[in-house]
Parts: C-alpha cells; sequence; structure tokens
C-alpha cells in the first residue's frame, strides 16, 4: 500500500522566483476552478541512481474534496478508491483489498492533492515556483514523499508531476486526455470487493 500511495498521486507550476505566500497563491487559482479532473497517466519509477524500476500506466478520477479513482494497469495492475472517509487498495492479482480510513497524512499524497481542500495548501505545505514549476515541500517530517513537482499546460491544466521520497526514489507522471469539470458519478468513488476477495481492515 504504501509502495503505491508513494507511486500515485500529482502537483503544479507556471512561474519562477516567486516568495512562498506568491507561489501559493498562483498554485491556488489554478487549482481553484478544478472541481472535479479526469484522465490518463504514463508513470516511471527510477531509483536514486535513475534507473528505471517500473512503467506502468492507467486513467483517474478526482473530484472535491478529497475523492479519488487511480488505476493503474499492466504489469502490476492496483486500484486506488477514495470517498474522502474511507480508502480501498485492490490488488487483483493477489485477490486482496485493505482498506483504511482517510487521515490527515492520507491528504498529503500527491493525486489527493488534486482534489483536496484549496486552502489546505497553505497549511501542509512549502510552495515555491522557479522555471514554470510549482515545488511542495511537506511541512510534517513524516510525509508520504519529500518533495514534489508540478507543472500545467497552455491549457491550465496539469501536464506533468515528479514526486521524489524518502528512499531517493522518484515517480514521473506524465498526463494526457485531461477533462476539467467532468460529470462523475458518485459509484466512481466507492468500491465493492469482487466475491472471494480478501479483505484486510488497516485501522
Amino acid at each position: 500500500m504504501k509502495n503505491l500511495l508513494r507511486t500515485a498521486l500529482l502537483a503544479l507550476g507556471v512561474l519562477a522566483g516567486t516568495t512562498w505566500a506568491d507561489a501559493t497563491d498562483e498554485l491556488s487559482k489554478l487549482l481553484q476552478p478544478l472541481e472535479s479532473l479526469s484522465g490518463d497517466f504514463q508513470q516511471t519509477l527510477t531509483d536514486e541512481r535513475g534507473e528505471v524500476l517500473q512503467k506502468s500506466s492507467g486513467n483517474f478520477s478526482v473530484q472535491r474534496p478529497g475523492k479519488l479513482r487511480w488505476k493503474t494497469g499492466e504489469p502490476f495492475p492496483q486500484l486506488l478508491v477514495t470517498d474522502n472517509r474511507q480508502l480501498w487498495l485492490y490488488d487483483p492479482d493477489l485477490e486482496q483489498v485493505t482498506i483504511r480510513p482517510v487521515d490527515d497524512r492520507m491528504k498529503e499524497t500527491p493525486a489527493l492533492l488534486l482534489g483536496g481542500k484549496v486552502e489546505e495548501i497553505r497549511s501542509s505545505f512549502n510552495v515555491s515556483s522557479e522555471k514554470g514549476a510549482f515545488h511542495l515541500t511537506p511541512k510534517r517530517a513524516k510525509a508520504p514523499f519529500k518533495r514534489m513537482e508540478i507543472r500545467f499546460g497552455k491549457d491550465g491544466m496539469p501536464s506533468t508531476m515528479t514526486v521524489r521520497d524518502s528512499m531517493g526514489q522518484t515517480t514521473e507522471i506524465e498526463f494526457s486526455g485531461m477533462k476539467a469539470n467532468p460529470e462523475l458519478s458518485a459509484a466512481l468513488f466507492k468500491f465493492d470487493p469482487p466475491a472471494g476477495t480478501d479483505v484486510i481492515k488497516d485501522e
């Protein structure tokens, strides 16, 4: 589960050389109009030497506040779903789902940032902007990542995200087919385990 949360998940960028306060304000302005968001992604995980550990692709849907569906395909299919109260992490190969409550730590994960409360950015992250990218550093020492970078395309949509974790690994996420404010069914953010699935509750 920790590996998926580290791999999963997104942040933002457009200015250069601004103060934390200015960068936070600019980031908030970009995120504020996005009440919901959906698209496809390609992600590459590399180690501290830059060697590729894993490549995968998938699709996602996110809705404010805090609702997310992040589906990764081959070679290691996984599905992460949260309704802002519970989180389900389903591994179809293992026929296993882990269920845990959503807490403040979960709200710091990159993907959930896109569907979180904009006003929480200032309290959770130090934000700077340089060379067309927003850099977010968690204020909490035990956050699930050390640093995140987000860039936006000319259409104002997130285009890439780079996440660096405490083990020196880096996840590069490239977005495509992005749709701003699509109508999303509430059912997308619920998960009913298939018959025969082992259920693990992580309290």
